[in-house]
């Protein structure tokens, strides 16, 4: 099969994005991945993709318009080209043809146009370094200021806008101050007590992050994304604003939170093994039948309880989810709904395959399409032709895409499910990663399971 691969960095390119991928429709391909990503990533989701079904043999040719659409990076790029090699899957690059990349001259000619590729993305880091720096030394504030203050004039501001309470912002923060001292109250019962009088939501860690917050005490910091707990890490410019807080009362809350810690110990993750299966199974996948949020195991206990989040947090005032339902109960209703769809996809026969159709999207495209060329032609319906063709071919494309992984994912959910005990000797990291392929969620309520939602494989 001949695919194709589009990428640019940000949504804001889209016109690129169209541009490579009516090129690269003209070159005769018949499946297209396309990344709105950084080209330095190697986490690119339809990149991966395409990468994994050539190694299973699908992909013979690839087609891109430069060598720099597969990546930014020396590194990936001659990873990408030695597996493309060893699998005999062929390269067409539209902007520079290399008939042989395995030859010298093909190889010296794709890394020359690899090295330019990191060499364009290292100028353009280092202008956004030195643009980062010259921020800094302005001492602006940063784009998203703590709750209780705003930005302006790239200052931080107290934030004096009204609260439907009748109170500002302002007088709010100080508030949370005051309430988490003078009750020696907990993260949780502080952000119980917000939640509940002003409808103000912050998680007990969010909390715990906006008191140590350096802009509370009149600072502006930076470096935050490199290292958001190592506070030494931090680059802080000292009295640039108007303060929330003293350092005596910072200190006081840090000692409270200290006490706090002492008295009730950290908040429980799951799992006093690193490798418990509550660490990991359905984490993320299960949702609370109430409130929609989602549940984790918050249960010391043998049983691994499940709970909803939102309650555990903001209380029942939030959530009816009283009952937890033990970890173990929820994986075995899962099995059983994957096993019994493995038995029915074994009887599943090809007329009953996912097909391409046309669905109503392109129905109606191609209705405004022959509208469009009925109508006298100039330079912007010209433009709108060359536009809409281009989305039915997208749409087409992606319904192609479809129909190749859904054939790979019914494959593989015969072989991993059809046979219940095998599947229960699976390693846990193994049944982690099909658990997040084939299902959608999982909802309890009160104890039991309601819901046990599978991704839709067929189409």
């Amino acid at each position: 099969m001949r695919v194709g691969y589009v990428r640019v960095s940000t949504g804001e390119q889209e016109d690129a994005l169209e541009q490579q991928t009516y090129r690269i429709n003209k070159a005769g391909a018949v499946l297209i991945f396309s990344d709105i990503e950084s080209g330095r990533s190697d986490n690119r989701k339809e990149f991966n993709k395409m990468l994994t079904m050539c190694r299973e043999g699908q992909i013979k040719e690839v087609i891109v318009t430069r060598v720099d659409r597969l990546a930014r990076s020396v590194i990936t790029i001659s990873k990408t080209i030695a597996l493309f090699e060893e699998l005999q899957v062929k390269l067409i690059i539209l902007d520079a043809p290399v008939d042989d990349s395995s030859s010298p001259f093909g190889w010296f000619s794709l890394n020359q146009m690899a090295g330019l590729a990191e060499f364009e993305s290292r100028l353009l880091q280092n202008r956004v370094k030195h643009g980062l720096a010259y921020f800094r030394e302005q001492n602006k504030a940063c784009p998203q200021p703590p709750f209780g203050y705003v930005r302006i004039d790239e200052k931080y501001e107290p934030d004096m806008t009204l609260h439907k309470s009748g109170k500002t912002n302002w007088a709010i923060a100080a508030e949370i101050v005051e309430y988490f001292l003078e009750n020696k109250a907990s993260l949780r019962n502080t952000v119980q007590y917000l939640s509940k009088k002003y409808n103000i939501k912050f998680s007990p860690p969010g909390l715990r992050g906006w008191f140590r917050n350096p802009v509370l005490r009149g600072h502006t910091r930076y470096g935050v994304r490199k290292s958001r707990i190592d506070s030494s890490k931090w680059d802080i410019r000292e009295d640039t604003h108007t303060a929330l807080m003293s350092k005596e009362v910072y200190e006081q809350i840090e000692a409270q939170l200290s006490d706090n810690k002492n008295l009730w110990g950290k908040n429980f993750e799951g799992g006093n093994n690193r490798n418990s299966i509550s660490r990991y199974l359905l984490s993320g996948q299960i949702i609370c039948g109430s409130c929609g949020y989602k549940c984790y195991v918050h249960d010391r206990k043998k049983t691994n309880g499940i709970r909803c989040k939102r309650r555990r947090i903001y209380g029942d005032a939030e959530c009816d989810n009283k009952t937890a339902v033990p970890l173990k109960k929820v994986i075995e209703a899962v099995d059983s709904a994957l096993t019994a769809k493995a038995i029915e996809l074994k009887n599943y026969t090809i007329n009953n395959q996912p097909s391409i159709e046309e669905t109503p999207e392109i129905i109606e495209l191609k209705t405004r399409l022959e509208s469009l060329q009925r109508m006298p032609q100039d330079e912007i319906i010209e433009d709108a032709v060359r536009r809409t063709i281009l989305k039915i071919q997208q749409i087409q494309q992606k319904n192609t895409h479809g129909v190749t992984v859904s054939n790979h994912l019914i494959n593989q959910l015969k072989e991993s499910f059809h046979d219940y005990e095998f599947f229960k000797t699976l390693p846990d990291e193994v049944k982690s990663q099909l658990y997040k392929k084939f299902v959608k969620h999982v909802k309890v309520l009160n104890g039991d399971i309601v819901e046990v939602a599978l991704v839709d494989i067929l189409g």
